[in-house]
């Protein structure tokens, strides 16, 4: 039905009448849309799983504050065969996986719980707890830490890199980035009686690790134990947003990279990998926090063998590839 349209008025607008029925009809069309977009929206967030999607700086889809890669698929059993698949009889006896997402939600692995000696990847333990007293305010990277006799003692051919002072001291900073990037043992020795071994455990107690120690000598971890501990670095448990960027910025800058990075060097798909290794004979560790355009995971291996990639960058990719499949 066609609308009877007036010229203008005397005052030269146009006439009152049209203008309320236009406005009704407007107002009408806009609630109608918007009743569209928020019956869209909450379909959306059904399809989601009524998962939010952080979108903040820092926290888009693909960061490392996402719970996991996006839309996966797999399975814990789906992750295990896949490991099954790129390992040999002899390895899925010896070797342990632990994949995790960065809420701690298992995604899958072998022989999670399998105990070995953490090798340099205790260190790991120390940046937490390092991390955990400065976003306290308990400690700055600036204090001083004193690298004792016995830390020096402990050196592997590093310690002409730590940059010791004329007092014997290094700052907790330049301490935190020789221990993680080159995995220097003159600086985590001296970092743990400065923590204190036992104030260390206690934190790894509080993420769910259950059998790391760092007061023990045989320095015990299981896979589960490495991967809870990376998560909980990654997704800045007990830290302030600069302590996480600063811990995750040394993991992103360490050296040794033959391991869980190589293996997804060049991945579609993959935006960063920080890591921390630990190696000694017939002991080959890394543990890994990936960065994805689907989200982020970690992934820790604990493989027999002296400097044995090979294994950790089949396991590595096996794990991705399950974990990214869609």
């Amino acid at each position: 039905m066609a609308l009877t349209m007036r010229r203008t008025n005397d005052s030269g607008g146009p006439p009152l009448q049209p203008i309320l029925l236009t406005a009704a009809l407007a107002a009408a069309l806009g609630a109608f849309i918007y009743l569209l977009s928020v019956l869209a929206g909450v379909a959306a967030g059904r399809a989601d799983g009524g998962r939010d999607v952080v979108t903040e700086s820092g926290g888009a889809p693909g960061g490392f504050e996402q719970p996991g890669p996006d839309g996966v698929d797999a399975t814990p059993a789906a992750v295990a065969d896949a490991l099954a698949a790129a390992l040999t009889a002899r390895e899925l006896e010896t070797t342990g996986v632990a994949a995790v997402a960065l809420d701690g939600t298992l995604l899958g692995g072998i022989n999670l719980d399998l105990p070995g000696y953490a090798a340099s990847t205790y260190k790991l333990a120390l940046l937490y707890e390092a991390e955990r007293r400065v976003a306290a305010g308990a400690l700055a990277y600036d204090d001083r830490v004193p690298v004792t006799a016995e830390a020096r003692s402990e050196d592997l051919g590093t310690i002409d890199r730590l940059p010791i002072a004329a007092d014997g001291t290094v700052s907790v900073g330049e301490a935190l980035t020789a221990m993680v990037t080159f995995s220097d043992n003159a600086a985590a020795v001296a970092l743990l009686r400065f923590l204190g071994p036992s104030a260390v455990d206690a934190s790894l107690r509080g993420i769910g690790a259950a059998t790391m120690s760092v007061n023990d000598p045989g320095l015990p971890a299981t896979p589960r134990d490495l991967a809870l501990l990376m998560a909980a670095i990654a997704r800045g448990e007990g830290l302030t947003p600069g302590a996480r960027d600063h811990a995750l910025g040394l993991l992103a800058a360490q050296e040794v990279r033959a391991g869980i990075p190589a293996a997804l060097q060049g991945v579609p798909g993959v935006q960063r990998v920080g890591n921390k290794t630990g190696t000694w004979p017939d002991a080959t560790r890394d543990v890994a926090v990936v960065e994805t355009e689907r989200g982020a995971y970690v992934v820790a291996i604990m493989a027999e063998g002296d400097w044995n990639w090979d294994l950790v960058r089949r396991a590595a990719l096996a794990v991705h590839e399950e974990l990214t499949r869609r």
